[in-house]
C-alpha cells in the first residue's frame, strides 16, 4: 500500500488537513509516515512526513539514485517546496493512477503532493483549478458542510503568475526557474540552474521519472 494507513485512515479528517495545509497550528497530530509512490520502471516518488515537527520532505528515487534524491520540502521554517511544474504533477499523478487502482487521478496522490506545486504564467488556471477543486472534494466526507481544503487558500500560496519568475530548458532538457532579484514573495524552490553539487536538484534522475511516468501512460 503506498499510503500508510496510519496516514490514510485521517483523510476525511478536517482537522488533520488544517494542520497538514498549516490553516491552524496544532488542530491536530498529523501522524509520522512514508509514502511511496510509484510511476513505472522502478521510479518513485517519496514523501517523508514527519507529523511532529510539521515538516513534509519529497524526494524521488530511481534505478540510478543513490537511496532517496531531495527536490523539496515544506515546514514553517526554511521551506523550499516548489519542485514541481503542473504539468508534471499532473503527469505523475496519472501514471500512479494507471499503475494502481486504489490511487484514482484526481483524489489522494494529488492532494498530498500538491503543496509542492506552482502555478505559472503559462499554466491553465481553469484547468488547474477544476482538477484541484476535484481532487479535494474526492475525500469530503458526505454532507460535510464545515472547513475542507478549498481552491481559494491552495490557490493563494502558490501563485506565482505575473511575479517574476521565469523557466528556461537547457540542451540536456532541464527546466529550471530564476525570478527577477525584486520580485515578491520569493520563490522558494530547488529548481534553480543545473549544478553538479550533490546537494542540488537531481536533474538527471528527474528527467528519468518523467520518461517513465510518460512510458506508463504511452504518452
Amino acid at each position: 500500500m503506498p499510503i500508510p494507513h496510519s496516514l490514510r485512515e485521517r483523510f476525511r479528517d478536517p482537522a488533520f488537513w488544517q494542520t497538514f495545509f498549516f490553516e491552524v497550528e496544532g488542530a491536530t497530530r498529523v501522524p509520522d509516515a512514508t509514502v511511496e509512490l510509484s510511476v513505472g520502471g522502478g521510479c518513485l516518488l517519496v514523501l517523508e512526513v514527519k507529523g511532529r515537527y510539521d515538516s513534509y520532505e519529497l524526494g524521488i528515487r530511481t534505478p540510478m539514485s543513490n537511496g532517496v534524491r531531495s527536490i523539496g520540502w515544506d515546514d514553517m521554517a526554511h521551506w523550499h517546496p516548489f519542485a514541481f511544474r503542473w504539468w508534471e504533477l499532473d503527469l505523475i499523478c496519472r501514471a500512479v493512477a494507471a499503475l494502481d487502482p486504489l490511487m484514482p487521478h484526481p483524489g489522494p496522490a494529488l492532494v498530498l503532493l500538491c503543496r509542492f506545486v506552482s502555478v505559472q504564467d503559462d499554466d491553465d488556471i481553469e484547468q488547474i483549478t477544476s482538477t484541484m477543486h476535484t481532487a479535494f472534494e474526492s475525500l469530503r466526507p458526505s454532507g460535510w458542510t464545515g472547513y475542507w481544503p478549498n481552491i481559494t487558500d491552495w490557490l493563494d500560496r502558490r501563485d506565482f503568475r505575473g511575479r517574476g519568475v521565469s523557466w528556461t530548458r537547457d540542451q540536456l532538457g532541464n527546466l529550471y526557474a530564476t525570478q527577477q532579484d525584486d520580485a515578491d514573495p520569493p520563490f522558494y524552490s530547488m529548481r534553480g540552474e543545473p549544478t553538479d553539487h550533490p546537494a542540488g536538484f537531481p536533474y538527471n534522475e528527474w528527467r528519468t521519472l518523467l520518461a517513465a511516468a510518460g512510458h506508463t501512460l504511452d504518452v
